[in-house]
């Protein structure tokens, strides 16, 4: 049966072309209300067990993949109430226009959407990269100090075992472990859009319809690990000159954090599971 989840897309469209500045529950829950079945496809995906199931490919209908990745836009314009903002600069770099062209939420529309859609907020307190987005950085006087959050810009989610979003956080860490600068404005991979660093998409650069083909990246917590980009096909990785250590910190991270790595790694094809704290 042909995924649900692209009518996400049509929640994106309407959210862009028509709510003034500040929205929030009072746009979404009736929008939501009126299609539980899109609710009943996130939670089942978010099974511990899902992490395990390819999702096929449905000839001309989307994949629960490009689903979740409609629903991943509203994630990011959702949360782009809670971040600092650069002014213009940060530009489509395809077309040299705006990523998000709608108003800015006001700050209670995520919890909202959290609510409406049954995801728990996540309950880390130790900084831990699966779990957190680097926002901001204080440097430490210890310079063997590991991060440790110091503030939170936006909650983060998570359905069942599926990460939804990581929480954006500040934090204060030792220059033996990451370069402040480089891990607050290195470009952010598998985001479409921040308004205060520079993102790295596979949608960027399609066209109107094409760029919707994109997958979402699944992450899960189940038996005790984190599972990392579950849908990765490492038979497609092209040969890099990263070491293992900048590899799997990029994936980890989603941005580097001790030498600017660029914006032209493919770390998309990179799996990884480790033990969760």
């Amino acid at each position: 049966m042909p995924s649900t989840l692209w009518e996400f897309r049509d929640l994106f469209v309407e959210l862009r072309d028509g709510p003034a500045a500040g929205w929030g529950g009072e746009v979404l829950q009736p929008w939501l209300d009126r299609r539980p079945h899109l609710v009943a496809e996130l939670h089942e995906l978010g099974r511990p067990d899902s992490r395990r199931v390819r999702v096929p490919r449905e000839g001309n209908y989307y994949t629960a993949l490009e689903g979740l990745y409609a629903f991943s836009r509203i994630v990011d314009v959702l949360v782009s109430a809670f971040q600092p903002d650069p002014g213009p600069q940060l530009m489509d770099w395809t077309d040299g226009k705006p990523w998000w062209r709608g108003t800015i939420p006001g700050t209670s529309a995520w919890p909202a959407f959290r609510a409406a859609i049954r995801a728990a907020p996540l309950a880390e307190s130790s900084f831990h990269p699966f779990f957190h987005e680097i926002v901001s950085v204080q440097v430490s006087n210890d310079a063997d100090e590991p991060p440790g959050i110091i503030g939170e810009f936006w909650p983060g989610a998570i359905v069942g075992s599926l990460l939804v979003a990581r929480a954006g956080v500040a934090i204060r860490a030792g220059a033996q472990h990451l370069d402040p600068d480089v891990a607050a404005r290195s470009a952010l991979y598998w985001a479409w859009w921040r308004r205060n660093r520079r993102v790295v998409d596979l949608s960027h650069g399609w066209g109107h319809n094409s760029q919707w083909s994109t997958d979402f990246r699944r992450d899960y917590i189940a038996e005790g690990h984190l599972h990392y980009n579950v849908d990765a096909d490492p038979s497609r990785q092209p040969d890099r000159d990263l070491n293992d250590a900048d590899r799997i910190d990029l994936l980890r991270y989603r941005c580097s954090i001790r030498t600017d790595l660029g914006a032209d790694q493919w770390p998309f094809d990179d799996t990884f599971v480790e033990q969760a704290p």
